[in-house]
């Protein structure tokens, strides 16, 4: 089998003399460098293999250089579960006269759902009481000004994240950060004070409630709508007391968070395997350039001497 130096032009070689004086010679010879052969091809990679391998091995060391500065993410997780609102033992009578408590210009309050106890998670307003409550401007914005809390709120939910598992309902809570000790306690601290902002306002909504429902109940003389009210009060009441009894009032802690052991970010090993990867397919691209520029100067040659 031919070498791979004698299978085909050295790699960017000089330009070829022609002889002006055979046609047969030079019609053979555009026919030729027209022509890509994939062995050819093989051939001029091989020839210049050190050229590839140093392209390669330039870009791996770029990539380890590059991974290695990254800074090491390390991500706190909390297990969480949908809080399900007991019922009180008035709920049937309430769906029995509910009509004449609307009739009354009473409105029956309907069950908080997980969409909401989210959606309060990652709302801007829940955010910011979290950040200054924590001092943690000066942490997320050590080199800036601190007071921009709007900038603070964004960094904030670019490490925050909520995921759901559709099969077991259940959702997890991830804080991605620099330090582990830091990034497991924002993560289990979140929830904490998640459930306190929803249990006191759920306190102050049953109180107003009851205020009203007694109100309602001094002006009333039918007994039918006395029974719903009746009802209604009993209801809120013992709202009142699971929220006050409750600590986890939205979201049920099934496992807190712990420090984690291992970085979650980067992935250091993969970086510079791509970066090798990317270094030999540039090798291969430049080499090839190169042969298919030299080829193109040949033909130019060629037929200028036509």
């Amino acid at each position: 089998m031919p070498s791979a130096v004698a299978c085909l032009p050295k790699f960017m070689s000089k330009k070829p003399k022609l002889s002006t004086n055979s046609a047969m010679v030079e019609s053979d010879l555009s026919t030729n460098v027209d022509e890509i052969d994939l062995l050819e091809l093989i051939c001029i990679l091989l020839a210049a293999w050190k050229t590839i391998a140093s392209i390669t091995i330039v870009c791996t060391c770029l990539a380890y250089a590059y991974a290695s500065n990254i800074p090491e993410s390390f991500k706190a997780e909390v297990l969480l579960a949908p809080v399900q609102e007991e019922k009180s033992g008035g709920s049937n009578v309430l769906s029995q006269f509910g009509g004449l408590a609307a009739i009354a210009g009473i409105s029956i309050p309907s069950d908080s759902n997980v969409e909401q106890v989210l959606a309060t998670l990652k709302s801007r307003k829940f955010l910011q009481v979290f950040i200054e409550k924590n001092k943690l401007q000066r942490i997320l914005l050590p080199k800036e000004d601190q007071h921009i809390i709007q900038k603070a709120i964004y960094l904030f939910k670019s490490i925050l994240s909520v995921d759901e598992d559709k099969k077991t309902g259940l959702f997890i809570l991830s804080i991605s950060w620099e330090d582990p000790i830091v990034a497991a306690r924002w993560a289990n601290e979140l929830v904490g004070q998640l459930n306190d902002q929803l249990r006191e306002q759920a306190i102050k909504n049953t109180e107003k409630r009851v205020g009203y429902l007694e109100q309602e109940l001094a002006k009333t003389t039918l007994q039918d709508l006395r029974a719903v009210l009746y009802n209604l009060l009993e209801s809120e009441k013992q709202k009142a007391m699971l929220a006050n009894v409750n600590e986890d009032f939205g979201l049920e802690v099934i496992d807190p968070a712990v420090t984690p052991a291992n970085p979650h970010k980067p992935n250091r090993k993969l970086i510079v395997a791509l970066g090798g990867i990317c270094g030999g397919g540039l090798g291969i691209f430049i080499v090839l350039l190169g042969y298919f520029m030299q080829k193109l100067k040949s033909i130019k040659v060629i037929k200028n001497h036509e």
